[in-house]
């Protein structure tokens, strides 16, 4: 009895506290690839790691035994923090869902709202915990770009109505393949061996390296849909198909992994196969699994201190630029359908889409050409992208403030982060896109 009180006494305590959240207080989320450059690694510290970085107030959820979920702070210095320190009497939270569950979450589908549970690692997000009765978000996160389909979704959902869409690129990203392989050294992986191994045509290390031992690989991937995969994915589309044996549609660009080599099925295509929630989730089962190899952003594979491969003789560890710029940017565009003979996504203008939003002002929808991300140094990276509301949003000029210190900030990143050469339009955009 004296265990139900104390949790029913927690839970009104807690309960109590989004009252104290206000219009100042910009709640997002979606994708985990940003968050150490948005809110800091403090969610790192919790076990397991918190979804939900707030300074507002805002509550995780309960979970089925009625005990909290795992929430943290704003971590000092971080983007978020930049911000919260030269606006003051604002906060900016983040719940990392994954880009497929920020986009729900954007649109209203049905079963997703802003003011859902955010939760932590240990269950599945249903919203970004905003104060009850706030179903629309101040903004998302997503590293898969819009899509055709996404836009239909979009003017044809409860929060999207009568409002356009701002996309807006804000960091570049580069991912890695944390491994474990024990008592050995880096490996250095060309092309050719990523692609055998997430083909599944190298069953064992030693057919990757014959100085490795005959170990069974094991393919860690991303269990929830993700831009991390939509990025990781493209590249494999790109590099792999119609080489090395595979077939010229192997691969096909998907925030799903399991959709990216459909029909394949994953836990009989390689020898040793399991997912992961989260950039985060995939390098803590690299950690937990000896012989494993998996993909993530680097930044959380260098927080965990993981060991990861370099790849055409390249440690990402030294990337500090990648090479997108204007001319990289295709405004009023988003991503049509997948080649089915390539598995490369084509792009399609906004003013093709049956149901485009005419109240989206001219240039809010941009996107990094996809064939720019296959043209760099280091050939695995990713772009990060804000979307919002580009109408009726409760703080215009703080959700703008945020924005362009997201986009064109001076604060220092996080290694695996760099600003795009895209952020002084960007920057300028925020004043037309965002009201």
């Amino acid at each position: 009895m004296k265990t139900i009180i104390k949790k029913a006494a927690l839970a009104a305590a807690i309960i109590s506290a989004p009252l104290a959240a206000s219009a100042t207080d910009l709640v997002g989320g979606g994708a985990s690839l940003p968050a150490l450059a948005y809110i800091g690694d403090g969610f790192t510290t919790t076990n397991p790691e918190s979804r939900l970085s707030t300074d507002a107030g805002l509550f995780a959820g309960f979970d089925p035994t009625f005990t909290p979920y795992q929430q943290v702070g704003v971590t000092p210095d971080s983007i978020f923090a930049v911000f919260q320190d030269a606006n003051p009497s604002h906060t900016a939270s983040y719940c990392q869902t994954g880009s497929g569950t920020g986009k729900r979450v954007l649109v209203g589908v049905s079963g997703f709202s802003a003011d859902g549970d955010c939760r932590d690692y240990s269950a599945s997000p249903v919203g970004f915990s905003a104060p009850a009765g706030q179903s629309r978000p101040d903004f998302i996160g997503s590293d898969a770009p819009l899509t055709a389909d996404n836009v239909d979704d979009f003017v044809n959902g409860p929060n999207t109505t009568g409002d356009g869409i701002f996309q807006m690129p804000a960091l570049g990203a580069l991912i890695a393949l944390p491994v474990n392989l024990i008592g050995s050294s880096r490996p250095d992986l060309s092309n050719q061996q990523v692609c055998e191994i997430f083909s599944g045509t190298s069953q064992t290390w030693n057919d990757v390296d014959s100085s490795l031992p005959t170990q069974p690989i094991h393919v860690i991937v991303r269990q929830d849909t993700s831009g991390t995969v939509f990025a990781f994915t493209q590249y494999l589309a790109a590099t792999c198909n119609g080489n090395f044996g595979l077939a010229s549609n192997f691969f096909k660009t998907s925030e799903s992994f399991t959709a990216a080599i459909s029909p394949a099925n994953p836990s009989s295509l390689y020898a040793n196969y399991s997912e992961e929630s989260g950039n985060a989730g995939v390098v803590s089962g690299v950690g937990a699994n000896s012989w494993s190899i998996g993909f993530a952003n680097l930044a959380n594979v260098l927080d965990a201190s993981q060991d990861y491969a370099d790849v055409n003789s390249t440690d990402p560890a030294t990337v500090t630029s990648v090479n997108y710029d204007t001319d990289d940017l295709l405004d009023n565009t988003v991503l049509g359908d997948v080649d089915e003979v390539t598995g490369l996504p084509h792009t399609q203008a906004v003013s093709d889409i049956p149901v485009s939003n005419p109240s989206t002002p001219d240039g809010c929808v941009n996107v990094i050409d996809p064939a720019a991300q296959l043209d760099q140094g280091y050939p695995i990276a990713a772009v990060t992208n804000l979307l919002g509301y580009t109408a009726n949003n409760a703080d215009p000029q703080a959700l703008r403030a945020l924005v362009r210190e997201v986009v064109s900030g001076s604060g220092s990143l996080p290694t695996g982060y760099v600003r795009l050469g895209t952020a002084n339009a960007m920057d300028q955009l925020a004043g037309t896109c965002i009201n």
